[in-house]
């Protein structure tokens, strides 16, 4: 560089000292606060995937603990009731209450009730079926391997079932349940019927250990077999507020739609879980509880479903039983109370009464609550109760 260019620099850089000392490289000197931020960044990711996560797993903790506590206090409700109703066995049948101070205390647990309790924080509510008020499906089935012709017009009757439908059942349910491979009629089907199915399996040909393996026979699906009793339902009511019964004992009981007493007209068709019941008859003839495969309706324990079964049985006159034997339980088939309600002559054929020590089959279902209510798990068993024992037969979770 010349004198002269040497002399210009200079007085420029006396002049401006910041824009003439900048570097040859300036330009570079950016990446690094580039550098600096993208670090800063990456590392705000990190931090809220962490935050994510350690929230997700809180959350999955917790969810898995309310579940927990959900299940066994469902668990507990189980079991206070088999200690219930062993207890409802040994005592004395409830007199009528006549004095004011004991119409408040709180109903015992009896065959046919459903029950709310609080256990360790959490809730629990449990149903109670009298499973006498079934037909013992395997007995029924042995029954009509002899007589075909009976199972037909018991499903007729009972089901609302009719044509190659009707024969199709009938004859699926023999053959499942009997012991060959020989097709019954012109509609059974055996094995090789079910291997062609997907996926593929094979008849049972024996005793059926669950109800629910009905859905596996043809021709039953899930709306025959359920009926108006669909698995969310276990929770309808057998039991009534202090309110609800003081209005349907009284003159004041509310009126019914037009569309409810059309339904009624038409009555409700079961489903098969509202008839049948499975268990193993060796062993319930072993216990001292023989089943009949006569269709017979114990109103001291039935269900609301399981009395709209009978003919000429209304919605109001179930409910009317229900409040009826809140109060007392009926004494026999002929009771006063009982022959006083809507088409008894009907009906006064199909039922049925318990003695004061209820000892039977019955199915318990127990849904518990999480303390904040939030998460519920149900549990259903079913169990031969007597007065110093219980053997239980099927446990199955629901949820």
């Amino acid at each position: 560089m010349s004198a002269a260019g040497l002399l210009m620099k200079h007085c420029l850089s006396r002049l401006c000292p910041i824009s003439c000392s900048v570097h040859p490289h300036a330009p570079e000197r950016g990446v690094a606060l580039l550098l600096v931020l993208w670090i800063i960044t990456l590392l705000a990711v990190v931090c809220a995937e962490f935050s994510w996560t350690m929230r997700t797993e809180l959350t999955t903790a917790q969810n898995f603990r309310d579940s927990e506590l959900a299940y066994y206090s469902a668990e507990a409700g189980i079991n206070r009731a088999m200690l219930e109703l062993m207890r409802c066995i040994a005592r004395p049948q409830r007199q009528e209450r006549s004095e004011p101070e004991a119409a408040e205390e709180p109903l015992s647990w009896e065959p046919g009730s459903q029950q709310h309790f609080e256990f360790a924080g959490t809730r629990c509510e449990v149903l109670i079926e009298d499973e006498s008020n079934k037909i013992e499906i395997n007995t029924l089935l042995a029954k009509a391997e002899k007589d075909p012709m009976s199972l037909k017009a018991f499903l007729k009757k009972t089901f609302k079932l009719e044509g190659e439908q009707l024969d199709i059942i009938a004859d699926s349910l023999i053959d499942w349940h009997d012991k060959d491979e020989n097709i019954t009629g012109v509609n059974g089907a055996e094995s090789d019927y079910y291997r062609g199915l997907q996926p593929p399996y094979t008849c049972r040909n024996g005793d059926i250990p669950v109800l629910e393996e009905l859905l596996l026979v043809r021709g039953i699906d899930e709306g025959l077999f359920y009926g108006p009793s669909r698995p969310e339902l276990h929770e309808q009511k057998t039991q009534l507020t202090r309110e609800e019964l003081d209005e349907l004992l009284s003159d004041k009981a509310p009126a019914f739609s037009e569309a409810q007493e059309a339904e009624e007209e038409t009555g409700a068709v079961p489903g098969f879980i509202d008839i049948f019941f499975a268990a193993n008859p060796e062993l319930l003839s072993m216990m001292g509880l023989g089943q009949s495969t006569t269709l017979k309706i114990d109103v001291n324990t039935a269900t609301l479903q399981q009395l709209l079964v009978l003919e000429g049985m209304t919605q109001k006159t179930a409910s009317q039983i229900i409040a009826e034997r809140q109060v007392r339980r009926f004494t026999s088939p002929a009771d006063p109370r009982l022959a006083g309600m809507a088409m008894y002559e009907v009906w006064k054929n199909q039922i049925t009464v318990s003695g004061t020590k209820p000892q039977g089959f019955y199915k318990i279902t127990a849904t518990g609550y999480s303390p904040d209510g939030r998460v519920s798990r149900s549990i259903m068993c079913t169990a031969i109760i007597k007065k110093n024992s219980c053997l239980v037969t099927t446990w199955k979770a629901l949820n």
